[in-house]
């Protein structure tokens, strides 16, 4: 195997100097620099997940085929290029993949979403369809195992993770504080990719609200994407004793909970206290100094007072303002898309559509609804709205209206055993593995939350903490993770 790893590095340059020869010395250092980044992710695949974890969070925008020009996105470079440097490396060095009972559940849901093309009415969409969730689950097994490789590659996907979305937090904060970065909630450029806080002039009468997007596009999956991370700090909190470390750790959190906070997601700050409450309960979390963080954090923001926060806090704007009329019916259409096809679904991105139909055949509407309805249908028509982009607002009716039983059962079970893996190492684990397993649960429980106001199904947030618990499941019982950790 020595031998034939020695050859590597002669046939690469060898390669090389051909492409020089025939396509001029551009190509030659676009090929150097390309063959040295494979070098480094082969000697530190820690290096490729991290390019896979911030393009799939910060850079979601930022790196898109839009932005970029190419005809790749920046996250799909990062992904083919570290799964094959990971599959030649893992070949000739013989390293064993990780093993969870997941990962059969991740394979199932994408089997579930291949079978719903066979009903969908558009072949395109249902293999854009496909194409999407392979991606998404093979960020979800490079996770599991790249980091589950040895305790100190775990500890390092982990600040990879929370770095991350600290810079989509700080994104968001000066797309907040910067009039030049803002976007109005009609801007056709949203669709295509943009980085800006968008305006909403409708939720509140008189007031013009900015809702930050991070680089993730959207602000609601940018505070739930938040919600979700926010959690993992408290490990690194407790891993790394060093003052830089930890003023730099509470940084990074307080970052990302005022990203929350700003995003003026009503949802995403309900999952927040469902994690610091599970935290708390777990006795992870002191209860004086968090109450006293609570407290002040709360007077804070009220006495500053930003546009638009009355949106999170104000019962009356929750009953009859914003989309919350508008979010039950498309429950409801959701509901009876369900029952009309609960086995076989109605294909990927087909909620739109179908649910635009049910719509119509309503023998009466809300004067809101129709408007929507009427306001919706010239947009589509102008090509400003795409009707793939109308969907329930909640997880489980995306997936069962799209992939029909089979897709369901799939997602669910994949979520019960990542959780039950937690588990896991919370009953056997040693400390450091417990806590970390106690983090990852609440933002399990977290993204709970977010997925019921929310549809998260493309959200890469929960594939990664799949790929997260299976890492944490190999590290905490193989002892080869532990040989490599002091190797």
């Amino acid at each position: 195997m020595g031998r034939h790893q020695a050859l590597i590095p002669i046939g690469v340059g060898a390669g090389l100097f051909g492409a020089a020869a025939l396509a001029g010395p551009l190509l030659a250092a676009g090929g150097v620099l390309a063959v040295a980044l494979a070098a480094a992710v082969y000697v530190w695949p820690i290096i490729g997940l991290g390019m896979m974890v911030i393009s799939g969070t910060a850079l979601q925008i930022l790196g898109s085929e839009n932005v970029t020009g190419l005809p790749l996105s920046f996250s799909k470079i990062a992904g083919a290029l570290t799964l094959s440097v990971w599959l030649a490396r893992s070949i000739l060095q013989r390293i064993p993949i990780t093993w969870s009972p997941l990962l059969p559940a991740l394979a199932a849901f994408v089997f579930a979403v291949w079978a719903a093309g066979f009903v969908s009415p558009d072949a395109g969409e249902a293999r854009e369809g496909v194409m999407r969730y392979i991606q998404l689950a093979l960020l979800t097994f490079m996770i599991a195992n790249i980091a589950g490789e040895n305790e100190r590659t775990l500890d390092l996907a982990v600040i990879a993770l929370t770095a991350s979305m600290t810079v989509s937090a700080t994104i968001g904060l000066m797309e907040f504080l910067l009039p030049s970065l803002a976007l109005e909630s009609d801007d056709p450029s949203q669709g295509g990719g943009n980085i800006g806080a968008v305006i909403d002039r409708d939720s509140l009468d008189g007031v013009d609200i900015k809702r930050v997007t991070g680089g993730v596009s959207e602000s609601n999956w940018f505070s739930y994407m938040l919600v979700a991370v926010v959690p993992v700090n408290l490990y690194l909190f407790h891993r790394y004793a060093g003052r830089a470390a930890r003023f730099l750790i509470l940084a990074a959190a307080t970052l990302q909970s005022i990203g929350i906070v700003i995003s003026l997601t009503r949802s995403g700050i309900m999952a927040l206290g469902v994690t610091v409450a599970w935290l708390a309960l777990r006795g992870r979390l002191p209860a004086k100094p968090l109450l006293m963080v609570a407290f002040l954090s709360a007077v804070g923001f009220l006495a500053w007072n930003p546009a638009g926060l009355e949106r999170i806090y104000s019962i009356e704007y929750a009953r009859e303002g914003g989309s919350t009329n508008l979010r039950a019916y498309l429950l409801r259409g959701g509901a009876a898309l369900v029952q009309e096809r609960p086995v076989t679904g109605w294909g990927y991105n087909q909620f739109g559509a179908n649910f635009m139909k049910w719509l119509a055949s309503e023998p009466s509407l809300p004067d809101e609804i129709s408007a929507w309805e009427r306001d919706m249908e010239n947009r589509v028509a102008q090509g400003i709205e795409r009707i793939e982009w109308i969907m329930p607002h909640n997880t489980a009716v995306q997936v069962w209206v799209e992939f029909g039983l089979p897709g369901m059962v799939a997602f669910c079970t994949l979520y019960v055993l990542m959780l039950l893996d937690l588990r896991l190492v919370l009953r056997l684990g040693d400390p450091p593995r417990g806590l970390l397993a106690d983090c990852l649960v609440a933002s399990a429980l977290g993204f709970l939350v977010c997925a019921i106001f929310g549809h998260l199904a493309l959200a890469k947030i929960i594939w990664m903490l799949a790929g997260y618990s299976a890492a944490l499941r190999r590290v905490a019982f193989d002892p080869a993770t532990k040989q490599g950790a002091t190797a």
